[in-house]
């Protein structure tokens, strides 16, 4: 927890321990009943992604999980040449928390906007879009409220939850208060929303652009480093398009 917790820090199903996945249940029962009402033929692309698309990033980002925990308990490559403390690990036990809470949102999206119901499952002048908007506006208000929570009035009160992982684990990138990840995800939800409104959106965009996000977050936090200097030496732009744990 922060130093000196601010609003909205604890998640609203906190206390409910491993039983928060119960409030994904009016997504479960919902479609039960359109499929017992109108059939299969009832549930269309976008409302049929939306649970498997959550079990995809929690696969995702436990064989993350896995492969930093063993390369930092044998590696001689470690960047900060210490074992991880047991508190940290009881802190960060709720990394999932964000992946419920995006899909919470994605299914209140799906009845707020009707369009979404016909998603195509890909479109490329969509993905194209969604890449220019994450790279230009996403990435500028980002860069910005980033510093904002370093600032002590706001690191005090929020960001300092995730820096007291010394050793930093690929799911360190997702350890923050609630009121962090609405920040988040209103950021990232600029290229999503934008597609919708220009008629270009796709399901299969949308979950490779949050897929991408996962990856990118979960190794740019491990305790070592995956990709090799040589490569950033032989292609220097590289360090623009991505970043590292160092």
């Amino acid at each position: 927890m922060a130093t000196r917790p601010g609003p909205l820090t604890e998640w609203p199903w906190q206390r409910m321990g491993n039983f928060k996945y119960l409030v994904m249940a009016p997504v479960v029962v919902h479609g039960a009943y359109r499929v017992m009402t109108k059939g299969w033929g009832d549930i269309d692309l976008a409302y049929s992604l939306i649970l498997p698309s959550l079990a995809l990033r929690m696969i995702h980002n436990q064989i993350w999980i896995s492969l930093s925990r063993y390369q930092t308990a044998r590696s001689k490559h470690r960047i900060v040449d210490r074992g991880i403390e047991f508190e940290q690990v009881d802190r960060e036990r709720g990394w999932d928390d964000q992946i419920v809470f995006n899909g919470l949102l994605f299914y209140a999206g799906y009845l707020a906007m009707p369009s979404v119901r016909r998603f195509p499952l890909w479109r490329t002048d969509g993905a194209v879009a969604t890449a220019l908007l994450h790279a230009g506006p996403v990435e500028f208000l980002y860069y910005w409220f980033h510093r904002a929570l370093h600032h002590h009035f706001l690191y005090s009160r929020y960001h300092s939850h995730h820096h007291a992982s010394i050793v930093t684990e690929p799911i360190t990138s997702v350890i923050h208060p609630f009121g962090e990840h609405i920040v988040y995800f209103t950021l990232f939800a600029i290229p999503m929303l934008s597609t919708v409104y220009m008629g270009n959106g796709s399901a299969l965009v949308f979950v490779l652009y949050i897929v991408y996000i996962d990856f990118m977050n979960n190794m740019g936090h491990c305790n070592f480093e995956l990709v090799p200097k040589w490569m950033f030496q032989v292609f220097p732009p590289l360090k623009y398009l991505m970043y590292t744990p160092s």
